[in-house]
């Protein structure tokens, strides 16, 4: 078949056209051409744009019957790393609380079920062990539940691939911790569908376990490593090249280093001091070689306080859509603070004076890259949104409060028993949208909460896609602009 000249010539054209859109994209968008582009992500940096006017969509309580009795450990509410609440693309909600059970490592883990438009039901049902357990979203909505029944050194993995219809449950095969101690255990998912199951080990050395769940090849690969001292309460990131990050903080008897312990019942023996984000390029090997870049230690004023112990930890970790690691941490002394980290340094490491209650606080974007600190009030009586400014790129410029009223259902401030609110968010599994569907703890009762961050729709969860087009649309960066920001 011949071709003539002059369509010849207007095929070349379109050609050239289509090369010359996608160079200039990818220039805008300051697109790194390795990592993010071989794994078929993008990654751009969020422009400036008109802070969004947050609202309270619903407030409801779940449930009363989750386990909160003093001095009896470990309650529903521990831990500010656990993922506790999910929404599938067809706007499903399933949420997890633990109640008493038996003895402390046998709690009852509840799966809750919310259908668009109906009420909270509960599902499922069973052994947790000690702690509260997680849930994330997997690969074309497919739920996933972790737990640890009879703390016997066994994990467990429960899932459903029919919107809750139907679980399955497996074993997942490693060298877990099997002396008694359940460890402390997170999970991470990305947007591909791998997810990684961590457990910490004792104090020292600094035992961490865990397994990486490869979607490609749907097998589960279990790992060790070894720190010089403990790192609890992690937030994990798989990445998309095989490669894994994470923040967790240093949990340690004090005489670890070098400090007075406790003598008799006054004071307490652990120290938090410590916050560390850990780097692997490549997950495959049975002991990764773990980064490690010290985020922020603080020392103990009066090293013989044993009652002051709580001098760092994280509240927050998240991976923004520029592909930097955003950390929330409380420092005892100043208040809360937000480390920025890209391209495996610390670039910003700021104070968050504005935020009344640090010890609860969250961070998040919406659809159009915009950031927002979500904290609990520290009287329990509003949910308190920090938008960033309208010249804000990175979290670290907030626009003044806007508080919504949750005093029908209110929360609460104690560290362990009320637990800071917690959304859909990318490490669980869900896709940036405007409207965040979320869960907070008081005491015995889990309430849950939807809020729209710019406040247009607020019918509609609407999630953000990440095709090259949509991206293109949402954010436009010129790079010096993005040098500048880094500085």
């Amino acid at each position: 078949m011949k071709i003539s000249h002059k369509s010849a010539i207007i095929l070349i054209a379109s050609v050239l056209s289509l090369v010359v859109i996608v160079v200039l994209a990818i220039y805008l968008l300051g697109i790194k051409p390795s990592s993010d582009t071989t794994s078929g992500h993008l990654f751009a940096t969020p422009k400036a744009s008109t802070p969004g006017k947050p609202t309270l969509i619903k407030l409801e309580q779940v449930t009363d019957q989750a386990f909160s009795v003093e001095d009896q450990y470990v309650p529903n509410s521990w831990g500010a790393h656990k993922d506790r609440i999910i929404r599938t693309s067809k706007g499903d909600l399933f949420m997890t609380y633990i109640s008493q059970g038996d003895d402390l490592n046998d709690r009852v883990w509840h799966l809750m079920h919310k259908a668009p438009n109906g009420d909270w039901k509960e599902i499922q049902s069973g052994n947790a062990g000690t702690e509260p357990i997680n849930i994330v979203l997997g690969k074309n909505d497919s739920i996933h539940l972790f737990a640890w029944p009879k703390t016997q050194g066994k994990l467990q993995h429960i899932y459903s691939t029919d919107n809750g219809a139907t679980f399955k449950s497996e074993w997942l095969p490693g060298k877990w911790q099997d002396d008694g101690e359940q460890g402390y255990s997170s999970v991470g998912v990305n947007d591909h569908g791998d997810i990684v199951v961590d457990q910490t080990g004792p104090d020292k050395p600094g035992i961490i376990n865990w397994t990486y769940f490869n979607v490609d090849t749907n097998k589960w690969t279990f790992h060790h490593d070894t720190l010089d001292l403990r790192y609890t309460y992690a937030f994990l990131f798989p990445g998309y090249n095989n490669d894994l990050s994470f923040v967790a903080t240093r949990d340690v008897q004090r005489h670890y280093l070098n400090l007075p312990q406790p003598q008799g019942q006054d004071g307490n023996p652990w120290i938090f001091n410590e916050v560390k984000y850990f780097h692997t390029n490549n997950v495959t090997p049975s002991q990764p070689k773990l980064d490690e870049l010290l985020v922020k230690e603080v020392k103990p004023k009066d090293p013989n306080n044993t009652n002051d112990r709580d001098l760092t930890y994280v509240t927050d970790s998240y991976i923004d859509t520029a592909g930097r690691m955003h950390i929330l941490y409380l420092n005892e002394y100043d208040g809360p603070h937000q480390a920025i980290i890209e391209d495996g340094k610390i670039v910003k490491d700021v104070a968050m004076p504005n935020v009344s209650y640090g010890q609860k606080v969250r961070i998040t974007q919406d659809t159009q890259g915009h950031f927002y600190l979500i904290a609990m009030d520290e009287h329990g009586g509003s949910l308190n949104i920090y938008p960033g400014s309208a010249d804000d790129t990175d979290g670290t410029q907030l626009a003044p409060v806007v508080k919504l009223d949750i005093s029908h259902f209110p929360g609460c401030s104690d560290y362990d028993f009320c637990h800071s609110p917690t959304f859909t968010v990318p490490r669980n599994g869900n896709q940036l949208s405007d409207t965040i569907d979320g869960v907070y703890g008081n005491m015995n009762k889990e309430i849950y909460f939807r809020i729209n961050l710019r406040g247009n729709d607020k019918g509609a969860a609407q999630s953000m896609q990440m095709p090259f087009t949509s991206v293109l649309a949402i954010y436009s960066e010129e790079k010096q602009g993005a040098k500048s920001q880094a500085k």
